[in-house]
């Protein structure tokens, strides 16, 4: 596959890093896509900046720190994530390509144990720009967060620091089905602003993410 693919199409990160590093990477990318978010998503379901999971996909920030999993194992504890246990050295060869072809991104990752040789260490494949489909069901699913969300600022729901996480999953539970995150971020976005303006503020003070409360 890699012959038909444009070459600035293609991005690739060689670098030396564990493989603890390298394993994380792995089940990161495929509990998130097993889950259904992208990367958007989970960066605002950790309240953290919409390029936050990007770059720890494409191996700019590191992923192993104790307060990223402690919030990741929050997110995906429905899936019961784990990481495995690998060796400290930290001067193994990895090469990480990314591409996208007709609506699927590819995550291809090597692992070089020599001059000449080298093997797939994991390869997986994300389906995305699903937004053209069930735009119906979209709309109707806005509708309904927006009504929710207004409700829960009325009933002073975020007199307290409320998270994405805790504000998404309190909202499945009201709503009694599935919703999909990018409503959730849609709706919320719109409510949330300066004082006068907004009714809802969201700070990262004395904390690992966003969070939001109404304005005093």
């Amino acid at each position: 596959m890699h012959n038909l693919i444009n070459k600035p199409e293609l991005e690739k990160i060689r670098k030396k890093f564990s493989m603890y590093w390298a394993g994380t990477i792995y089940l990161l990318i495929l509990n998130r896509i097993s889950c259904g978010y992208t990367r958007e998503e989970l960066a605002f379901l950790m309240g953290q900046d919409e390029n936050y999971i990007k770059d720890m996909e494409e191996l700019k920030i590191p992923v192993g720190n104790l307060e990223v999993m402690v919030h990741l194992h929050w997110i995906f504890d429905r899936r019961k994530l784990q990481i495995s246990e690998f060796d400290n050295r930290s001067d193994y060869l990895f090469e990480l390509s990314t591409w996208e072809e007709h609506d699927v991104r590819y995550y291809h990752m090597e692992y070089f144990i020599n001059e000449v040789e080298s093997i797939v260490f994991f390869r997986l494949m994300e389906y995305i720009n699903e937004d053209k489909q069930d735009n119906a069901r979209s709309e109707r699913e806005c509708v309904l967060v927006k009504g929710l969300l207004i409700g829960l600022v009325e009933t002073d729901y975020f007199k307290k620091y409320r998270t994405a996480l805790q504000l998404w999953r309190s909202m499945e539970q009201h709503i009694g089905e599935k919703i999909h995150v990018k409503s959730l971020m849609r709706e919320l976005m719109l409510i949330v602003g300066k004082k006068g303006i907004a009714p809802l503020r969201k700070s990262k003070a004395r904390s690992f993410g966003y969070r939001y409360i109404q304005h005093k």
